[in-house]
């Protein structure tokens, strides 16, 4: 498990920690597997981790669809499905409230999580500079 977070972290660029945070790892990698092949997750592994976690480095167009597929699940908690058939779904409704994109600018899913009252009269968060 601890490789497939490593991965993720380098598809993702979010801290291996703050992905487990979100107790999605395991599933998405399970899901990941199943949909597949364990074989197919070990070349995408071996190659991004060998690639310092650049996926345009990645030569193999089958390797970055998957990795493509691999950032895609974490961040909105959808499974895009791969060429040809690519078909896409939802893992779960813990995977939309727990997907990446939400951090990205310090938003709440819409429909998971009350903002709280008056919370419309703050200005929002500014974005953290990277």
């Amino acid at each position: 498990m601890d490789e497939f977070v490593r991965v993720s972290s380098r598809l993702t660029g979010f801290d291996p920690g703050e992905l487990q945070a979100t107790g999605m790892a395991d599933r998405y990698h399970d899901l990941v597997v199943t949909e597949v092949t364990e074989r197919r997750y070990r070349r995408l592994a071996v190659t991004v981790l060998e690639a310092g976690g650049d996926p345009p480095a990645v030569d193999d167009p089958h390797l970055l669809d998957l990795a493509r597929a691999v950032t895609h699940l974490w961040y909105v908690g959808v499974w895009p499905g791969l060429p040809p058939s690519a078909e896409a779904y939802v893992v779960s409704p813990r995977s939309y409230a727990q997907g990446l994109v939400w951090k990205t600018f310090h938003g709440a899913p819409p429909g998971t999580v009350a903002p709280g009252f008056g919370s419309w009269a703050r200005p929002p968060r500014r974005a953290m500079p990277t």
